[in-house]
């Protein structure tokens, strides 16, 4: 499997492409790649090292110590399925849901909200509202107990970091 037929094809390289991710990535990590599945390959700006966010359950972690040693890790299947859900976006394509220039796949209705892992609950965004909407969305949620009733979020339009835009869910 070539890996980088995973990779979204994007012109998104702006700093604030991951402003409303900054809470749980700070200010170290920076763009590198976004998959199709919508997750983001993060490199440290201070050291090379390569990271993981997972945007479906909030969770950033090291994959990787430079470029090269990233290179040998995602030739282990498991790693590519990992960081990469190459099951899901080749259902999606199978479903003619094959995101072009700037977009990748989306959830609907994301899990955390109580959405499933289903074919029909994806769509395919824009990157930049994906990752603005689905880091919103978990750094309302991040601090409830499991099983909490979520009866409101409130998301800010993106892009309009400290305006007064916003779009209500539930």
């Amino acid at each position: 499997m070539d890996y980088r037929n995973y990779l979204a094809s994007t012109t998104e390289t702006k700093k604030e492409t991951l402003d409303d991710w900054r809470w749980l990535i700070g200010p170290q990590l920076q763009l590198w790649f976004v998959s199709k599945a919508g997750d983001v390959l993060l490199r440290n700006s201070s050291n090379d090292s390569i990271h993981y966010l997972d945007v479906t359950a909030g969770i950033v972690e090291q994959i990787a110590t430079s470029r090269a040693n990233f290179e040998s890790r995602i030739c282990d299947v498991e790693n590519a399925g990992l960081w990469l859900k190459p099951e899901i976006v080749d259902g999606q394509a199978l479903l003619d849901m094959r995101p072009a220039k700037n977009q990748c796949l989306s959830f609907i209705h994301p899990p955390i909200l109580g959405g499933q892992i289903h074919p029909d609950n994806f769509e395919i965004c824009d990157i930049l509202v994906h990752l603005s909407i689905s880091g919103q969305i978990l750094r309302q949620v991040k601090d409830l107990p499991p099983g909490t009733e979520i009866a409101d979020i409130k998301i800010q339009e993106p892009g309009k970091s400290g305006k007064r835009s916003w779009w209500r869910f539930w």
